[in-house]
């Protein structure tokens, strides 16, 4: 390596090692090990609106609010919120000659008529408004709500007051009138912008009536106003995330094609896989399946898995000999299963298997497939099978390793990778996930020493280098960690990982967030669909105040998902983000207090 990197202290803040460890403990293993289909997008920005490192102060707006406690114990947490703010009280009226006068006087508020009230002095309407207000807090504590309704009507007649709307809103929202509740929620926000009570109200109702992303901005706003201190805005904030996300993800993937991911991981999916000894037909005849077989399996050494795919699909079609059959399916239902396709996959390995049943490595490919699906009992089933045709394969340990790694069985998964090992010690990435799972378990010199021979053995490796980096960063190796991650890319400069890693440590670690955002573009650059380096310079934006940018980030996130769980995060990310930009939006001062919060 040219030059070592000089790493300057961390920030005063203590929650920086905290940040960094989580960051690397939150990525997946097995997405650069290949086992399963799915990337942890780096970092929690979507969320940071919901957890800041510590609550803002409370807000000092509405001050002149006095709220009488109601009945906290409804069955609906929403309508408790609702009934609670109906009994709301304004300032009283200082008492005059005038006012006294009109009260000796048994003026019925109710019945005057516009032209009269306008007569009236400021404290003559002030006293009629408290007085309505009073009857209409009487009629709602009766449950009398359509008759608390006129009550309010009328005290608004005599003074347009925000907590007037509010409560005639809570009886609307007992009568089931949610399009009302809305209405008189925005007419008191008109007249206080920051009344948390009217947000909330009415994001009840805007989820009463289906407008969920309404809902799900107002109730983020009632969070980050209340100071993170109301339950269940929150908890219906997360549920409503999670609902849209749903919702749409499912209706995107009904009109979405499958397609291969990036090339990083369909590297790390074939790469997990020892390579097979075959030799290739030697036809030129292109109307043959042989011909398009040798092409597919040349092109998938060459990386270019679009024509590998195509040319699988082509040889399939026309058909092979038998010699190359099962092969040629099991090419195409391997690519079949990176671009999502988990049931065609399935068919075309199960031909395989009925061809030869002694094809050890479709078995594996089959446990890939039933570990997408969660069905963690299928997927054993297939390694007990494959290791019963033949118990020498390192393959079937390798993975089995994988599928007890996931599962938190760590010595079981160090037993697997050591078989492997033992039975084939020039496999890469057995040797890393041994290392890794030893971390797991504590035994933190076994995990250095077993990287370091890793590297003496693999001195050429990015991969290597770049793991063991994440291992050292966790430990607040930072110095050491970006040294690993540079060796990494000068070793494979088409490699974004360690890009990724690097760019996280500049930015947590030194606050150099221009030169991290670099860092991810340059992965992206190596990889333009590595969905890591997108989700990763989205977290960057968004930490560095810029949600525009993030949101760009992540709605390419949403493009580059395969699966129906991709796509959830990624939208849950970008709607949060929208979110983040309209309260920005709407409330400049309180999300500037939320920015210095998190500086």
């Amino acid at each position: 390596m040219s030059d070592r990197t000089k790493v300057v202290s961390p920030p005063a803040s203590s929650s920086t090692p905290d940040k960094i460890k989580q960051f690397f403990e939150d990525r997946d293993w097995k997405f650069y090990c290949a086992l399963a289909a799915g990337v942890t997008l780096a970092g929690a920005g979507a969320y940071y609106l919901t957890q800041p490192s510590s609550p803002p102060p409370k807000k000092k707006g509405s001050s002149s609010k006095k709220e009488v406690k109601s009945n906290k114990k409804a069955a609906d947490a929403a309508s408790r919120a609702s009934a609670g703010a109906a009994a709301e009280e304004p300032k009283a009226a200082t008492s005059t000659p005038a006012a006294a006068s009109a009260s000796n006087e048994a003026i019925d508020y109710a019945t005057l008529a516009d032209e009269a009230i306008e007569q009236l002095t400021s404290q003559e309407r002030l006293k009629g408004a408290q007085t309505l207000k009073e009857k209409g807090n009487k009629l709602f504590g009766a449950k009398n709500y359509e008759e608390a309704v006129a009550a309010y009507t009328n005290a608004i007649r005599y003074k347009a007051d925000p907590i007037y709307y509010s409560n005639r809103a809570a009886c609307y929202s007992f009568l089931g009138q949610h399009d009302r509740v809305i209405s008189d929620s925005n007419e008191a926000l008109k007249l206080d912008p920051v009344y948390v009570k009217a947000i909330n109200r009415r994001a009840q109702a805007y989820e009463k009536e289906n407008q969920l992303n309404d809902a799900l901005y107002d109730f983020t706003s009632v969070c980050i106003l209340d100071g993170f201190k109301n339950d269940n805005a929150a908890k219906s904030m997360e549920r409503l995330l999670k609902q849209v996300a749903t919702t749409r993800a499912k209706e995107i993937m009904k009109a979405k094609t499958h397609r291969l991911p990036s090339n990083t991981y369909v590297n790390a999916y074939l790469d997990s896989f020892r390579p097979a000894k075959l030799e290739l037909p030697t036809t030129t005849d292109e109307t043959s399946g042989d011909y398009h077989f040798a092409k597919a399996y040349r092109a998938a050494l060459d990386k270019d898995y679009t024509t590998a795919l195509e040319a699988s699909e082509k040889a399939v079609e026309l058909g092979c000999s038998p010699a190359y059959l099962p092969a040629a399916l099991n090419m195409k239902g391997t690519f079949v299963f990176l671009k999502g396709d988990t049931q065609g996959a399935l068919e075309c390995l199960n031909k395989a298997i009925e061809l030869d049943p002694k094809y050890v490595q479709c078995y594996i490919k089959r446990s890939s497939i039933y570990i997408e699906q969660q069905d963690i009992a299928s997927a054993f089933k297939e390694f007990e099978d494959a290791i019963a045709i033949n118990a020498s394969d390192p393959d079937a340990y390798y993975h089995r390793g994988q599928i007890h790694y996931i599962s938190n069985n760590f010595e079981a998964a160090a037993k697997d990778y050591s078989e492997s090992i033992k039975l084939d010690d020039s496999f890469l990435y057995a040797h890393v996930q041994l290392g890794v799972v030893q971390y797991k378990m504590g035994s933190v010199s076994s995990s250095m020493s077993t990287f370091k021979n890793t590297m003496k053995q693999f001195p050429n490796s990015a991969d290597v280098h770049n793991y063991y980096g994440e291992l050292l960063a966790d430990q607040q190796k930072f110095e050491e960690a970006i040294e690993m991650f540079t060796k990494a890319i000068e070793l494979d400069p088409k490699n974004p990982l360690p890009y990724i890693n690097k760019a996280m440590l500049k930015f947590q670690l030194m606050a150099e967030a221009d030169e991290a955002i670099s860092l991810c573009k340059k992965a992206l650059e190596a990889d333009p669909a590595c969905d890591a380096a997108v989700a990763s310079l989205g977290q960057l934006y968004l930490e560095r105040g810029e949600p525009i940018e993030a949101l760009k980030c992540y709605e390419l996130a949403i493009d580059l998902a395969r699966t129906e769980p991709e796509l959830e995060h990624a939208i849950s990310y970008v709607e949060a983000t929208k979110t983040q930009i309209r309260f920005a939006q709407d409330f400049p001062e309180a999300a500037a207090k939320l920015r210095n919060l998190r500086q």
